[in-house]
């Protein structure tokens, strides 16, 4: 391939079909499905059609009253491009991932600049074998074109001539045989060029370029220049947002958060692909249900570890909407995230290792952010040690999870008592002590205690004390 000049472009003919067809179940994808538009006098006719329709002998521009006599059960909506452009660009941004250079020409079209790829990738191959994977976790049909000048490409995609071809010389024998009504210049154009008994490309470029722009004028001279790549119009390349903010139509109204969990999964799908581009992670999430009476309803969803990746928040995100309830039925969902963090190295040994302090920490934390999700953040919480001797006063119980471990200087009981609760010593055997707290003589709550571990009649480690000639006991070891 040339190594100068390289653009590859990816038209997606049905794109917004193929997005509301990833939010259905199997059965319902088998059913005749089609996308109408208002064409005047015409009236309604087919803009995108799924494989179904497509069997059923329905072609794109039919009418649509032609298209439901040959497929009685067909399923029809509105077409609707700016919600195609929507989706195109939640695409440009899912494929960010892997290519930098994207310009969007909508409603359903990507170019990518590529010739600056091939050092990082190696070859083009590899790079091409990303794209297909990707594209196909989407469900997106799609056809991929290589070209030595973005409109060149264009062209073999609008030909659907699908295929990465791999010199210059296929290239320019594969566009010798387009014909001239795929060339993507205007009607007019491509109506006199037919009337003078041109009606490929090859026959087109062999013709003098003086005597085209006496016929045509320079405008046809201006798209020679175009196709060959020696005039190249600048491009608006595609910048990712800042934050994450994306919103999926349901097509059919939703009554729960759990028949929501399969189109959440498409968008947390979209948010991987943003925080992988960034190399980024993130602790919440703000998941809105828009109703048809306009209102919303909002659940946010915290992580105790930060995630970026789709399968880890999916869970969590599960495990929490399974306490909450919709008010009404949901027509569209959305996904927004705004606080990010920068991602940590992973750094793994060819050698199995120990499962060291590090990791264990990072699996408690991992727990606990599932029984949070579960459960509530008020519901899991944990003791935050305080600047107090005082061993009722040493530590508060809060909700903010963190696996840091407790200073192992002092012995302390993990289960303090309410309240010190009065004991006989003979039914108890010290074992170590004393150690003397005598603090707080500054306020009303004073204490002069003498604490020793000892165990009772059923050999339990216990936290006693004595205060005044009375013991007591005030927490359980473990």
């Amino acid at each position: 391939m040339s190594q100068d000049k390289l653009w590859w472009y990816l038209l997606t003919p049905a794109l917004l079909l193929d997005e509301q067809l990833a939010l259905q179940q199997q059965e319902q994808r088998r059913q005749p499905q089609v996308l109408c538009e208002n064409e005047g006098q015409r009236g309604r006719t087919v803009v995108q059609l799924n494989p179904a329709a497509i069997a059923a002998g329905i072609q794109r521009g039919m009418p649509e009253v032609l298209a439901q006599t040959l497929a009685p059960t067909l399923q029809s909506r509105d077409y609707d491009p700016s919600r195609e452009t929507t989706v195109l660009q939640r695409l440009a941004q899912w494929l960010h991932q892997d290519i930098a250079q994207i310009a969007l020409y909508p409603p359903n079209g990507l170019l990518f600049e590529v010739a600056g790829l091939r050092r990082l990738y190696g070859d083009y191959l590899e790079l091409e074998q990303r794209l297909h994977q990707r594209l196909r976790r989407l469900g997106v049909r799609y056809v991929l074109t290589a070209g030595d000048s973005p409109l060149m490409a264009r062209v073999f995609a609008q030909a659907g001539q699908s295929g990465v071809v791999a010199s210059r010389s296929q290239r320019q024998q594969r566009l010798a045989q387009i014909n001239i009504a795929q060339s993507l210049l205007p009607l007019v154009s491509q109506q006199r060029l037919q009337e003078l008994g041109i009606a490929t490309f090859g026959a087109l470029l062999k013709l003098p370029e003086a005597e085209l722009g006496a016929r045509f004028g320079r405008a046809i001279l201006a798209y020679l220049a175009e196709l060959k790549g020696q005039l190249c119009p600048p491009q608006q390349w595609y910048q990712p947002p800042e934050t994450f903010t994306e919103r999926l139509d349901l097509l059919t109204e939703v009554s729960s958060w759990q028949q929501l969990l399969f189109p959440l999964r498409r968008l947390l799908q979209q948010l991987e692909a943003f925080l992988q581009s960034r190399q980024w992670s993130v602790t919440q999430l703000i998941l809105c249900a828009y109703h048809r009476d306009k209102s919303q309803t909002q659940v946010t969803v915290a992580f105790a570890l930060p995630l970026w990746r789709q399968r880890d928040m999916q869970q969590l995100v599960q495990l929490q909407l399974e306490r909450h309830q919709l008010p009404s039925p949901a027509l569209e969902i959305a996904v927004q995230a705004k606080t990010f963090s920068a991602r940590e190295a992973q750094h793994q040994s060819w050698v199995a290792e120990p499962h060291t302090e590090k990791y264990a920490q990072h699996d408690l934390q991992a727990l606990l952010g599932k029984l949070q999700s579960r459960l509530g953040e008020q519901a899991i919480r944990q003791a935050q040690a305080q600047a107090d001797w005082r061993p009722e006063a040493a530590q508060l119980w809060q909700p903010q999870l963190s696996t840091e471990a407790a200073p192992a200087d002092l012995v302390r009981p993990l289960w303090l008592l309410p309240e010190a609760q009065p004991i006989t010593l003979d039914n108890w055997q010290l074992q170590w002590g004393p150690e003397r707290i005598q603090t707080a003589w500054w306020d009303a709550e004073a204490v002069g205690r003498d604490y020793f571990i000892a165990l009772d009649a059923q050999q339990r480690q216990g936290w006693v004390f004595q205060s005044q000639q009375q013991w007591y006991l005030h927490g359980w070891f473990s």
